[in-house]
């Protein structure tokens, strides 16, 4: 239970973040999505088989809160719950690896969702601006935060799920 209530406070402290802060580091027209993050993050280091339920209510927030439809950010949450079982189950030495390839493939599958959902709304957009000015610096920037994001959440398993005496 102390987990949940751990895990849920981390996400809304990512959020308030998210909203407050990070929302207005931007290059070019791309920000940082700190709450996605704390999810691949999260959902690299969680030991629980009932966490998808956690994944699915952050999504649904991130969803009711952003402009994008709500089932965009709970389809890609998922898809990083999902994709973080295989890879813990299949190649698992370093996990900082596969923070980058959870960062990498989430914020790729976040915004090209985001694009779909324009296209389909008719809203008028330049394909390739949108991926210069958007998605490239996205990437970047949440590259760029995967490494203290994963650091931290690391520290707060090892807290959470104590490993008995290291020698």
């Amino acid at each position: 239970m102390l987990i949940y209530l751990v895990y849920g406070m981390s996400f809304v402290l990512a959020m308030m973040l998210q909203y407050g802060v990070f929302s207005r580091w931007m290059i070019l027209s791309g920000s940082p999505d700190l709450v996605l993050l704390l999810a691949i993050a999260l959902c690299l280091h969680q030991k629980h088989r009932r966490f998808w339920i956690l994944i699915l209510i952050v999504g649904g927030i991130v969803g009711l809160v952003s402009a994008l439809p709500y089932f965009v950010p709970m389809v890609v949450y998922m898809a990083v719950y999902l994709a973080s079982l295989s890879l813990k189950q299949r190649v698992w030495q370093t996990p900082l690896l596969g923070m980058f390839l959870l960062t990498f493939g989430a914020t790729i599958l976040t915004n090209l969702l985001s694009i779909a959902v324009l296209f389909v709304q008719r809203i008028p957009f330049v394909f390739s601006e949108a991926l210069v000015n958007v998605v490239l610096p996205t990437v970047f920037l949440n590259m760029f935060l995967a490494i203290p994001v994963h650091a931290i959440v690391r520290e707060l398993s090892v807290w959470l799920y104590p490993q008995g005496a290291q020698t």
